[in-house]
């Protein structure tokens, strides 16, 4: 186990923004990531066998601009639309699945941001993130039950804030600038909180020691009296439910992308493992291993599964993108979308979990039949990509959205958004 106080970094990213059309920014931004995953992927099994997590290359996505590519271009990022961060999203994913989910509070940082009414603060954090600031959370408690946090932000005798309590699962903050972090006021009520992560009386704990997702940082987080700024307190808490962007639909966004991209990783490396072999088996059906059709056809079904995932993932994006869109605009002027609507995008993104997540586990696995000894080699690591598959799918159980599901199907029952209860 270890402890860290803040991973020193320089948050002034040096991207700058991307300018031009939609379009045209996205493909700017994309040729600049792409030698960043290239780098990324080359690094990911040596960092698994070392446990090393990597804050540069947290940073080298930062400065080549992933970490702002949806904010607006006035406040230094390259202003892309919700799909087309999506794709980056899982060319993360396909690069390294730890990175992908280590960063997802922030991403889902930036989308609260994005979508909240137009006010100092919100200008205030597009700024940050414009600017290179990374963004982790610490909002799971061990034993906590829907609703309720031991963390707990008081005033002292001085009347400083000053937040206290310990959270478990806290993805990302190792490699963090600021941490979000859920907890209840002195009147009792549901409140988010930000504390930069160098803050006197943080501390983060590299304990998490599930076998997969190994370097997604998601340990221990511990407040001791920790000073909190005012302007730094939101009444708006965190994951309730009652939008998209509040709840499980666009939390679960960040799972079904990074999942998408392990999809495309198993085939990447299928492909490049079998066009390296030399060496068959005595009772192979082909000279060499990518002769044999019975490996090519364990090849193809490993890309059509990736396919089905990803397609499924495509499929509820404009979903998503319509309604976030359409939350700030209510949120400016002061419109809900109506639950038949919510209702409708939470089953899509419900049911795209039950395929993304069981296709690729599917494939992570069924890859290996192309191989023999070498494939399981521990220096490939290749096993990585089940582990990381398996971890995310266990984030949120399948059995109790497909119930959901079922639900809803049989007896209209809505779908429930609201999650925060894990492990």
């Amino acid at each position: 186990m270890t402890t860290t106080t803040h991973p020193t970094s320089d948050t002034t990213t040096t991207a700058g923004p991307c300018h031009g059309s939609g379009a045209e920014r996205f493909a700017r931004l994309r040729e600049r990531l792409t030698p960043v995953f290239e780098r990324i992927a080359a690094g990911a099994a040596a960092r698994e066998a070392d446990r090393h997590l990597d804050r540069d290359a947290v940073r080298a996505l930062v400065d080549a601009g992933y970490t702002a590519a949806r904010v607006p271009v006035e406040f230094g990022g390259s202003g892309l639309d919700f799909v087309q961060a999506s794709a980056l999203l899982v060319d993360l994913g396909a690069a390294d699945s730890n990175l992908a989910q280590a960063l997802r509070a922030h991403l889902l940082h930036l989308e609260g941001v994005l979508t909240s009414p137009a006010s100092p603060q919100r200008d205030r954090w597009l700024r940050r993130i414009g600017e290179g600031a990374v963004v982790g959370n610490a909002i799971t408690e061990v034993g906590n039950a829907v609703g309720t946090s031991g963390t707990r932000l008081t005033r002292d005798a001085a009347g400083t804030l000053r937040l206290n309590g310990t959270k478990f699962y806290s993805t990302g903050s190792l490699y963090a600038d600021w941490i979000m972090v859920s907890a209840v006021d002195e009147a009792g009520e549901e409140i988010a909180v930000t504390v930069r992560a160098d803050t006197p009386g943080v501390r983060l704990l590299d304990d998490w020691d599930g076998f997969g997702q190994q370097l997604t940082a998601s340990g221990t987080t511990v407040f001791e009296d920790v000073a909190v700024d005012p302007e730094e307190v939101s009444q708006r808490p965190l994951d309730n439910g009652a939008s998209v962007v509040g709840g499980q639909a666009i939390a679960q966004w960040v799972h079904l992308g990074t999942l998408a991209g392990i999809g495309q990783a198993v085939v990447r490396d299928a492909v490049q493992y079998v066009r390296s072999r030399t060496r068959s088996f005595s009772h192979g059906a082909g000279g060499l291993p990518r002769e044999d059709p019975q490996v090519l056809q364990v090849v193809g079904e490993v890309s059509a599964g990736a396919f089905g995932a990803r397609a499924a993932f495509d499929a509820v994006l404009p979903l998503l993108a319509g309604l976030l869109d359409r939350e700030a605009a209510g949120e400016r002027v002061g419109v809900e979308i109506p639950e038949a609507e919510l209702n409708e995008v939470y089953v899509r993104v419900y049911q795209a979990q039950q395929v993304i997540a069981q296709q690729v586990l599917e494939i992570a696995s069924a890859w290996f039949e192309v191989g023999g000894a070498s494939a399981v080699s521990g220096t490939r690591r290749l096993d990585r990509h089940w582990r990381n598959a398996r971890v995310l799918a266990n984030h949120n159980p399948l059995i109790y959205r497909a119930r959901i599901l079922g639900d809803w199907e049989v007896n209209a029952v809505p779908p429930s958004r609201h999650y925060r209860v894990g492990g």
